[in-house]
Order: structure tokens, then C-alpha cells, then sequence
């Protein structure tokens, strides 16, 4: 049996609930650029969980506002404009957004586990090709944690075949040497067997301009070369 997929996507929407809007009325143009969200990320896991047949777990507020990706009391949760906020409303954010996200997936990954050995974990993300302009598509993952590095290297090479005008490169530094994140909570709570995670970071170029490739076609490339490796 093929092994079952979890999809999310934290950066989903530059979403601002009402309640900030008044405080953060002058920060507009940041919260809407590629620094407030991942664009096209959602369209992407969307598309990939729909074909999977699984539910996309998403974020729905900007991460100018509190970054779910990030660890629970790590202060990267935070930007410059979530200082603007109270610290009442600080801690309302951890506990409306960033924990619920983080439990439903905990529940998702130990519903799977129930039924299978393993569960593969797909966090699914853009970037600005400005900050990487050598990079289309990289999986990040633990090069240390077997099945979770061949998998992801399977992946990437089914993905080259299929599209070699693609520059893929694996573990490319989109943080801090030192950064953990929502994926490194989860691999802390059951063995490198059970749970593997994939950071799946794609250029948004790809979305917005359709280079080098269609978007629609890198979606069924990345859909197809998938399910190659875990059928």
C-alpha cells in the first residue's frame, strides 16, 4: 500500500483578521507582498491534496502577523509588525492560530499512524527568486534521516527527468543555520521511521510569469513524480 500523505500549508493567505486591520492599516503594501505570504502556495497544495485525496491542512492569516511555521515560544514567530500588537493579543494568537494548526496536524499524523507504519508530512511553500535566483524547486529535508532523504531525493530525480529545464536543488538555505520549525517539533514526537517531512519550496516566479515552465504543468510534474515515489 502506498504510503499516506499528509499536505499543509502555513503561508497559505495575507489574510488580516479584523481585529488587526485598525493596527496595522499602514502596513498594506508589506503584508500583501511575498514577505506576508508564499504566493501561489495554496494553489499549489490545494492541487496536490486534491489529487491525493486528502485534506489540505492551511493557515489562514498572514505570517506578518504570527508564523505558524515556526516553533511554538520561538520569537520568530513574530515580525516587526506583530510588536504593534498587545501582548494579551500575542498570546490569543498562539492559542487561536498557531497551536490549533499544530494540533490538527499532531492528530492527522497519529490518526495515520493508527493504520500505517509511516505517514510523509509535505509542508508546501514559494519563494522570492530575487533572494534565490539559482533555484526553481528544492526539497528540504534531514539528510541524517534515511527514509525521509531517500524519498526526497527519489523525488527530486523523478522530477528532473520529467522536467529537465527545472534547476532542483535540495536543501536550499531559506533560514538561519540554527532555525527549527513546525516540520523539527513534529519529527521530536515519534521516530524518524514513523513520521517523514518534506519542506517543498517552489519559485513563485513559476506562478506569477509561468517561467520557465507552465505552473499547471509543473503541478502535474510534481503531482506525477510523487506518486511515482511513494506507490
Amino acid at each position: 500500500m502506498s504510503l499516506p500523505l499528509i499536505f499543509s500549508c502555513e503561508h497559505a493567505t495575507c489574510s488580516v483578521p479584523e481585529a488587526f486591520k485598525e493596527a496595522l492599516a499602514k502596513d498594506t503594501d508589506t503584508i500583501t507582498s511575498a514577505r506576508g505570504w508564499d504566493l501561489g502556495s495554496l494553489n499549489l497544495a490545494q492541487g496536490m491534496a486534491m489529487k491525493f485525496r486528502t485534506p489540505l491542512v492551511n493557515c489562514e492569516i498572514t505570517r506578518l502577523i504570527i508564523d505558524c511555521y515556526a516553533q511554538q515560544n520561538d520569537p520568530a514567530c513574530w515580525s516587526e509588525l506583530s510588536q504593534k500588537l498587545t501582548e494579551t493579543q500575542r498570546e490569543k494568537l498562539v492559542e487561536r492560530q498557531l497551536l490549533p494548526h499544530l494540533n490538527t496536524l499532531r492528530q492527522r499524523v497519529s490518526n495515520e499512524l493508527k493504520r500505517f507504519s509511516n505517514v510523509l508530512h509535505i509542508s508546501v511553500h514559494t519563494f522570492d527568486p530575487v533572494a534565490h535566483p539559482n533555484a526553481d524547486v528544492s526539497l528540504l529535508f534531514s539528510e541524517g534521516k534515511v527514509s525521509e532523504s531517500s524519498i526526497a531525493l527519489n523525488w527530486m530525480k523523478i522530477l528532473q527527468e520529467k522536467m529537465p529545464e527545472l534547476r532542483i536543488i535540495p536543501n536550499v538555505k531559506f533560514y538561519a543555520d540554527q532555525a527549527k520549525n513546525l516540520l523539527d517539533t513534529l519529527r521530536s514526537e515519534w521516530t524518524s521511521e514513523q513520521y517523514l517531512a518534506i519542506e517543498l519550496q517552489v519559485s513563485n516566479q513559476l506562478f506569477l510569469d509561468n517561467k520557465p515552465i507552465r505552473w499547471d504543468t509543473l503541478k502535474m510534474a510534481l503531482i506525477d513524480s510523487l506518486k511515482a515515489v511513494i506507490d
